[in-house]
């Protein structure tokens, strides 16, 4: 009982914290805690319930019952400034995200999952400077996804996954005009709405030591409606936009793993437009990330790792504002993981024994983001922006 008590608080806790979450640019976010610690690069390992986020046909070779939690925490900083000297901004909106995911492998070779997480998240808090005009004020888009997989070991080694996410997505922007301390003019738009999308993977236990993989997510059109606008008729349509993502892992020496993924972003495709007496419009380009991660276990049952990931920017300097500011970006990252067994200890007379309840894994990350300077040529709006992010977070499972 004590048990299915920690469990039921630790998945209470990061649902929760899904509603409270304030993302950065669309895709920094990763849901795993594993996965962070090394670089995002865990689409040819995929070994942990969150599997169904990164590459459902990892859940094929996942046994019995699964659970696994993370939550994050972060403050992500972006400046911006006027060339020789002028006006500066600030956006630093905190986070605190969460995500579930569960499988359970009824039959030999074959196992269903499902997860609730949040892959496309953006918002921003712009402050004006003193003397100052802000033309970004405060932006969000926030996307709730179910995700449901199915994954099958039809060869042994060799496994595929199919799944359907259900998409919740919200977007909102606050423009604010500042003419003086007390004279500030404030828009307010809103659009909501939901769709579905097909994702399917494949994972390829070659030898022991060599893992490939690959993702695919497919695109998402989504028709809006207003939710909040100051009496202002208001249509809009979101497009989120499809991937493909390959990874390879390697275990050159026993202790020591290597990982790689190469993330293909189609944002062309991305489309968030509002009509409304003020227009705001993102024309995005196509971006390919590369994501790198290195694992040494020292011991039976512990992991350190470290990643790294480029992750380029989605726009040009013509459109990078105070709506969007995307820069490019390095990102590093340390973790550390425990996976093993959970005892109990039950007194007997004089004879006190362990009994072993369940599995119990537990991983922890710090990530680091750096970002600029890039300087804007967008009409009115020639900024220059620096953005650096500090993220930590941990993650919880159990094998029942």
């Amino acid at each position: 009982m004590k048990i299915l008590g920690l469990v039921l608080t630790i998945v209470l806790i990061a649902l929760l914290s899904l509603d409270l979450l304030g993302g950065q640019e669309f895709s920094f976010d990763e849901p795993s805690a594993r996965a962070a610690g090394l670089g995002g690069a865990f689409t040819a390992r995929a070994d942990d319930a969150t599997a169904i986020f990164y590459n459902p046909a990892g859940l094929a070779f996942l046994g019995t019952f699964r659970i696994k939690t993370n939550m994050m925490f972060g403050k992500r900083g972006t400046s911006a400034s006027w060339p020789d000297g002028g006006a500066s901004f600030e956006s630093a909106p905190s986070e605190f995200l969460g995500d579930v995911a569960l499988s359970w492998q009824p039959i030999k070779r074959a196992t269903i999952g499902t997860g609730l997480y949040s892959p496309f998240n953006y918002e921003s808090a712009w402050m004006p400077g003193r003397d100052g005009l802000s033309v970004g004020g405060r932006n969000l888009l926030r996307t709730m996804v179910i995700r449901t997989a199915v994954a099958v070991e039809p060869i042994r080694g060799l496994a595929f996954g199919v799944g359907l996410d259900l998409v919740s997505s919200t977007a909102r922007w606050q423009p604010v005009n500042y003419y003086g301390v007390n004279d500030l003019e404030v828009g307010n738009y809103g659009l909501h709405g939901h769709g579905m999308r097909f994702v399917a993977g494949v994972l390829w236990k070659i030898i022991p030591a060599v893992q490939v993989g690959a993702r695919y997510q497919g695109r998402l059109p989504i028709d809006c409606r207003a939710t909040a606008v100051m009496n202002q008729a208001v249509t809009g349509r979101l497009t989120l936009p499809r991937q493909i993502t390959c990874g390879v892992a390697l275990t050159p020496i026993n202790p020591l793993s290597v990982y790689l993924d190469l993330e293909w972003a189609r944002w062309s495709e991305f489309e968030s437009s509002i009509s409304a007496s003020e227009g705001i419009e993102l024309a995005l380009r196509d971006t390919t990330a590369v994501k790198a991660g290195v694992e040494y276990r020292p011991g039976r049952y512990t992991a350190v790792r470290a990643g790294y990931a480029r992750r380029p920017s989605s726009l040009d300097e013509t459109g990078l504002t105070p709506v969007y500011p995307d820069l490019d970006r390095n990102v590093f990252s340390l973790g550390f993981g425990y996976e093993g067994p959970l005892f109990s200890i039950r007194a007997n007379g004089r004879q006190r024994r362990r009994q072993r309840l369940s599995d119990l894994s537990f991983d922890a990350f710090i990530r680091y983001a750096t970002g600029g300077p890039a300087a804007s040529a967008f009409p009115g709006s020639e900024l220059t922006y620096n953005s650096n992010r500090l993220q930590f977070g941990f993650g919880v499972g159990f094998v029942f």
